[in-house]
Formats: structure tokens, sequence, C-alpha cells
């Protein structure tokens, strides 16, 4: 699931889930004949203890699964990378950017959902002057992708570049500066949630 801000931006629907090949059903195996047992004379019964009543034991407590480490150091060389193929200069990582993203990918996380609005109800500009990076008092370019399910920097980076407006904003030569966010909740929609902040002033 992907968005970008850059009016107008574009919404990505979740890729649709890969076909599973059915199990196979095996006929069940026909019974060999077993000998029938001799009859015999029922035994007098022995008296027998009873078996002693033993409380349940306590469930061994399961560790909870590891949280997946973000590689946001991968995708930051992975778009550079791409960038310096369409001949553009690389991003310097921006401190307040790179906050702003942050905290947006974890809100994300945390309250479910997949917005350039957050859960205060800032759009991405007032949320990363909150950060300390003023697009508006800066007077420059600042831009904004979101992508949601993907578990990997690599397959972050694929989804925005096959999308055109993600695409436009990871390959605009306006843009010196990024920052780049990423959060986990296994009890979420997605998962996992990435942010990219832009910006056309270094830090």
């Amino acid at each position: 699931m992907l968005q970008e801000l850059r009016a107008p931006f574009s919404t990505l629907a979740p890729a649709t889930p890969q076909p599973v090949a059915p199990s196979l059903t095996l006929a069940p195996v026909t019974p060999e004949p077993v000998a029938p047992s001799p009859t015999l004379a029922l035994a007098t019964p022995q008296p027998v203890a009873p078996s002693p009543t033993l409380a349940p034991a306590a469930p061994e407590p399961v560790p909870p699964s590891p949280t997946p480490v973000p590689d946001i150091g991968e995708l930051v060389t992975l778009i550079n990378g791409y960038r310096a193929e369409n001949g553009l200069q690389p991003l310097v990582t921006s401190p307040a950017l790179t906050q702003a993203a942050q905290w947006m990918s974890e809100d994300m996380a945390a309250n479910g959902y997949l917005s350039h609005t957050d859960s205060l109800g800032r759009d991405n500009l007032g949320r990363l002057a909150a950060f300390g990076y003023d697009c508006t008092a800066y007077n420059t370019w600042c831009g904004e992708n979101l992508a949601a399910g993907t578990a990997t920097a690599w397959e972050t980076l694929d989804a925005w570049r096959n999308s055109a407006g993600h695409n436009d904003l990871l390959l605009n030569a306006d843009f010196v500066a990024l920052g780049i966010g990423c959060a986990y909740n296994g009890g979420s929609t997605y998962g996992w949630y990435w942010v990219i902040e832009l910006g056309g002033q270094a830090p």
C-alpha cells in the first residue's frame, strides 16, 4: 500500500495475494486383515489403587516474537543508487526530516492507518515544521512518500519506483535532503509502515 504527497497524490491498493497450490489428497490406506485374538475367560479383577490427582503443570512462558529491525540505512543507499543511475546527486540525511518520518511511521503503525494526515490532524508540511524543517519559511520543495505492507527496504523502493507519482518524487532534482522512518506493528492492518520525507534544503 503506497501513498505519495504531491497534488494530486495517488494511492495504491495492497498487492493481490499469490495463489497457493492445493495440497495433495491421498486415498486412505486399506488396512491389512488381522487374525482374531483368542477368546479368554475373564479373570477376576484385582483391586487397583486410585491414581493420585495431580495439579496440571503450569505452561512454560513463551517468549514474544522479536520485532523486526527496519533497515533504514539500506533504503537510503538504495535510493541514492537509484538516483545515481538516473544522473542525479545523492540525497543527504537530515536529522529533522528523519525525526518527522520516524514519528509518522510509528503513528501510522500504532493507529492502523495510511494517510498523509497524521493522528493529530497535521499534513506533512505542518508535521515537518513541528520537527524543525519549515518548508514554507525555507521557501523550498518538500515531499512525502508512504508505503505499507512491504517488509524490506528493497520491496519498499521497488513499490515506489513502480508508481509514477512516487517515482517522480524519488527522481526530483530539486530535492537535496531526505529522512526515512519505518515502524512495525504485528497487530495492525499492514504490519510495516515506511515514510520518506524529502526536502529542497540541506540540514
